[in-house]
């Protein structure tokens, strides 16, 4: 389960350098309140996606770490969202 958390959370990470460091600091606010918001709804509503189907195809585990590693990354998504759009926006 901690590797899915992990996983996760390293792409959220990745994303969120890469929006910072690509974009001009006359746009970063706008390009963080949607580029990023965007990208979390993704990685968020991917991974209750494939631990549905994980559930129903009968890999119990696997599922359960998907909709845990969801459940984890919608809040630390939304506020850190929220963070960097209150410093960059």
């Amino acid at each position: 389960m901690l590797k899915f958390i992990g996983i996760n959370l390293l792409v959220f990470v990745l994303y969120g350098l890469l929006i910072i460091s690509n974009t001009s600091t006359k746009d970063l606010g706008f390009t963080i309140a949607v580029g990023m918001g965007v990208c979390i709804f993704i990685q968020v509503m991917m991974n209750v996606v494939a631990g549905i189907v994980f559930l129903v195809a009968g890999r119990r585990d696997w599922g359960k770490s998907l909709l845990v590693s969801a459940a984890v990354l919608a809040p630390v998504g939304f506020v850190t969202w929220l963070v960097l759009l209150s410093i960059y926006g």
